[in-house]
């Protein structure tokens, strides 16, 4: 093992340590008053040394959110791929993406005391690549599902898209306005996408996946 793998490996540590520690103040003071000193002395750090993995407090915040959205969509994806059944990998990766706010309540502080994290513009998105990549990843397990016959959509892209935005409007309305119901709501919802994805006529559906899959390799 090279000195520069084990270097790394140990930048990525410190940075994830940090990145907690920033997400723990940001939570408890909010955006604006949190300060660098207080995240230095939550990590019994200099604050000179923050600013070797950042450039200021806003660069700070935006790399540690990046952090927990990352975390939030690796455990979501690892929950889905547990299981070989297309219905229930889909499932598991909804049901996990959504009640993982339930479990960390940093975020929910952190998300509802910064609205531009749920932009009405995607241009205006400061997480656009990182919200971009769920919608990948929603069309991969539709993708996977078509193949086997079990999923039959016209346009998957199309189809992860407005998911995730029904998806997002679930989260901002359960962990954000903290409605009642939205959780109960959005596994009903579930079941009715799961019911509109469940393939009627298998033959058909394999093969209208095969096109798809061959048009998107031209």
């Amino acid at each position: 093992m090279s000195e520069k793998f084990i270097n790394s490996q140990k930048r990525n540590q410190k940075q994830t340590i940090i990145y907690e520690a920033a997400l723990d103040v940001f939570a408890e003071f909010g955006f604006r008053k949190a300060c660098m000193e207080d995240i230095a002395k939550r990590l019994g750090l200099a604050v000179g040394t923050l600013y070797r993995y950042a450039h200021d407090k806003q660069d700070l915040y935006r790399k540690a959110v990046k952090h927990a959205f990352e975390s939030w969509q690796a455990e979501a994806v690892q929950a889905a791929e547990a299981s070989g059944d297309p219905l229930e990998r889909f499932r598991l990766l909804c049901l996990t993406a959504f009640r993982h706010l339930a479990g960390e309540p940093r975020l929910r502080r952190i998300l509802a005391g910064d609205p531009a994290l749920f932009p009405v513009v995607d241009a205006e998105d400061p997480f656009e690549a990182i919200n971009r990549r769920s919608v990948d990843i929603l069309e991969r397990f539709i993708r996977e599902g078509m193949v086997v016959g079990a999923f039959a959509v016209p346009d998957p892209r199309i189809a992860a898209r407005v998911l995730f935005s029904l998806y997002q409007l679930f989260i901002e309305k359960a962990y954000v306005e903290e409605e009642a119901g939205e959780t109960l709501l959005f596994e009903q919802s579930l079941d009715l996408v799961l019911n509109g994805l469940r393939v009627r006529d298998p033959a058909r559906a394999v093969t209208e996946a095969s096109m798809i899959q061959s048009d998107k390799g031209d």
